[in-house]
Formats: structure tokens, C-alpha cells, sequence
């Protein structure tokens, strides 16, 4: 079969637990997540052509480390998909990037800029509202995940309606493999038209600080001024 290899690049728009006893430290640990790219929907009117050709979903790995109120999260932002002898090289484009640290107390968050030369560390509010954000709407309804209690919340913007599943229960106030970071609660699951994740499993083990701290020998940029450079 004819070997054919095409490269893609998308926007990512805008990843059962034994219970231990009580002396189980739930301060610090990792979360892991499937994350799927629904490549049909992110395709654009010029990609079109290559629909048959590419898989209509891929499922990658995601996972957030933290240690206290301090986290980083990471998921893969190149991937090399075979099918029917069809290579797809997938490339997901991020407004923040695939790696991001935060700090909840600090409310802030980073993201490492890989497209710059050198990359640069950007800096800006953890709360900050992107510009095509709209009104967040919370829900009656919830579900169980990994054997905790999520509650709903929906956030409008530009590429359609996010459905976003946090819970309370964690002692970590907010986080995600991806953009949807929300004050409420930790993130275990997201529903959206271009990529969706849900938390597989979660392991409290020890985390270092160094890794969930920014890199230092990186330039650090605020956001408003990044959009200028």
C-alpha cells in the first residue's frame, strides 16, 4: 500500500483508585488523563481534502504533577499517528503551550513558549480571562470520576461551549492537562468539538518542588507583553 505522509496542524482550542488509609498523603501526587484530539472537527476549509485520509479521533497521554498549590501540567503537542499505512503527523497548536506551571496561592500561571528562539517562560494571572471567553454557567448536574464527586460547569467561547468537570474533594484548588483552569475545583474531565480529556487515574506519591517549578534559566515575559513580541 502506498505509503503517504502528510502533516496537520490544529488548534487544541482553548488531561478506580484504591483508597489508602488515612495517614495516605493526598497533598502531592500526579494525575494522569486521556486526552482525545478530534481531528475531523479541528480540520480547516483547506484540509479538508485530506478527511479520509487522517484518523477521525486520537487518544494521547496527559498528566499534572503537584506538590501543595503548585503544579505543572504536559501533554504531548506532536503526534505521529499510523493508519492503513497512512503517516500523520499531527501538530497541536496551543495559545499556552503543551507545558505550564502554576502556583494557586500566587494565582499565576506560566507557559513555555517553545515557538520562540530561545523559548521564553510567559507569565500571566491564573484567572485572567481570554478575550473570546464568555459567561461561565454552572449545572445541577454531576458525576462520579475516579470516585469523586464532579460538579458541571459550561464557559463559552469562540470555538463553541466547553463542559468542564471539577471536583472539590482534592486538596488542590484548580488544575488541568490543558487550558481550563477554574478557581471552583480540580479539573478531572473536559467535553468541547476540537479535544476533549478525562483523568484515568490518580497516584499520590511524593513530588519534588523542582518539578513543579518554573525553569529558571528561561526568560520570563508577562502576557501582555508577549502578545507584542
Amino acid at each position: 500500500m502506498q505509503h503517504i505522509i502528510r502533516t496537520l496542524i490544529l488548534a487544541a482550542g482553548i488531561s478506580c483508585v484504591q483508597q489508602y488509609s488515612f495517614a495516605q498523603d493526598k497533598t502531592q501526587g500526579v494525575i494522569h488523563y486521556d486526552i482525545t484530539y478530534h481531528i475531523h472537527a479541528s480540520l480547516k476549509p483547506d484540509q479538508m481534502q485530506y478527511k479520509d485520509l487522517v484518523p477521525e479521533t486520537v487518544v494521547e497521554k496527559a498528566e499534572l504533577k503537584y506538590h501543595g498549590q503548585r503544579l505543572k501540567a504536559y501533554f504531548n503537542d506532536d503526534i505521529q499517528n499510523e493508519q492503513d499505512g497512512v503517516n500523520t503527523s499531527i501538530k497541536v497548536s496551543s495559545e499556552d503551550g503543551n507545558e505550564k506551571y502554576a502556583d494557586i496561592d500566587r494565582k499565576t500561571l506560566w507557559w513555555v513558549d517553545k515557538a520562540k528562539t530561545p523559548p521564553v517562560l510567559v507569565e500571566k494571572s491564573l484567572l485572567e480571562k481570554d478575550e473570546d471567553q464568555g459567561k461561565e454557567t454552572e449545572s445541577a448536574e454531576t458525576q462520579q470520576i475516579l470516585g469523586y464527586n464532579c460538579k458541571k460547569l459550561i464557559v463559552k467561547s469562540k470555538n463553541g461551549p466547553l463542559t468542564i468537570w471539577y471536583t472539590t474533594e482534592l486538596p488542590l484548588k484548580a488544575g488541568t492537562p490543558a487550558s481550563a483552569f477554574t478557581d471552583k475545583g480540580v479539573v478531572l474531565a473536559l467535553d468541547s468539538k476540537r479535544i476533549s480529556f478525562k483523568a484515568t487515574s490518580i497516584e499520590f506519591v511524593p513530588v519534588a518542588e523542582k518539578e513543579v517549578t518554573p525553569p529558571a534559566d528561561l526568560k520570563t515575559v508577562k502576557s501582555s507583553d508577549h502578545k507584542g513580541i
